[in-house]
């Protein structure tokens, strides 16, 4: 996939965009996100164009997998949280907003306003093993 036009992480690549870049090498980047969660959240993006996760080059998501490591490791050393967030949403569906596949690294503490949290009660009632195995069936065949 080529690089879109109106794609602002793209124009981001291009240098058209400023960003705070925290590294970058010929098939991604890190930068910091514009509108953070919390200070030091950073975005992880591949260079080339991809809307996500669902039509990413497997080789790409290796490299990305690598540098995201590194990412998350940095961001914990600087900012010292109680833990970092990695979160990568695919689709609008997920709450992805920008179609350039990112995965945003959040340090998080346990005070923290923002909340990625499970919905109440899901633990009270755990799932049958043959729906569990009905649907690993169907993952596994897709």
């Amino acid at each position: 996939m080529s690089g879109s036009e109106d794609c602002i992480f793209c124009k981001i690549v291009r240098g058209e965009i400023p960003a705070s870049v925290v590294f970058e090498d010929d098939v991604c980047m890190a930068f910091m996100d514009i509108f953070p969660v919390k200070t030091g959240h950073c975005l992880l993006i591949p260079k080339k164009h991809y809307t996500n996760m669902l039509d990413v080059d497997p080789d790409v998501v290796a490299h990305l997998a690598k540098r995201l490591s590194e990412l998350t490791r940095k961001v914990n050393n600087a900012m010292k949280p109680d833990g970092v967030l990695n979160v990568v949403a695919n689709g609008p569906g997920a709450g992805q907003e920008v179609p350039h596949l990112h995965i945003h690294v959040i340090p998080r503490n346990h005070d923290d306003e923002f909340r990625f949290q499970f919905p109440k009660g899901y633990r009270d009632k755990m799932a049958e093993r043959e729906e569990l195995d009905r649907v690993a069936g169907l993952i596994r065949e897709a």
